[in-house]
């Protein structure tokens, strides 16, 4: 798509079609999509770390305060939560040879964007993530459809 806004780390975007959304270069980042298909309304947020610290609420750095973050800001341009539906795309284990702590930390971003959805209404409708390479994600905001695109891996959609 040659009108989209890249999304960069602990950052998030929001548009209409027919611009589209990317976030590139994902490793253990994840990015989570939310989409409104009757508004053609989508967003991405690019997290770095799953849970935020307590004194802060609203950083989109974090899993949890980045979601409901996204989620307030599509409602705020007209979404309602029953027609968003969510897609999660990374947290793949870039270095599985360091301690278990380190190098798990996509499956824990994973896992606190699930709750996070969850705790929110928001249904998950598919996902590309885990796995030891990086990958990069590209939200159509016509149709919805995420592209994949990961190292030494056909292109898929989701």
């Amino acid at each position: 798509m040659k009108d989209q806004t890249i999304v960069g780390i602990a950052q998030m975007a929001v548009c209409r079609a027919p611009r589209g959304l990317a976030c590139l270069g994902l490793g253990s980042c994840v990015a989570v999509i939310l989409y409104d298909p009757v508004l053609r309304l989508g967003g991405i947020v690019h997290v770095l770390l799953p849970r935020a610290p307590h004194n802060c609420d609203s950083d989109e750095k974090y899993a949890d305060t980045g979601t409901k973050k996204l989620v307030k800001e599509l409602i705020a341009k007209g979404a309602t939560k029953e027609r968003l539906v969510a897609k999660l795309v990374g947290g793949a284990q870039m270095f599985p040879s360091l301690s278990l702590s380190v190098s798990n930390i996509g499956k824990h971003n994973i896992d606190e964007a699930k709750n996070t959805l969850k705790e929110l209404g928001v249904k998950l409708v598919s996902e590309d993530t885990e796995g030891i390479r990086g990958r990069s994600a590209y939200l159509n905001t016509e149709n919805g459809r995420v592209t994949v695109e990961t190292a030494f891996s056909p292109t898929r959609t989701i």
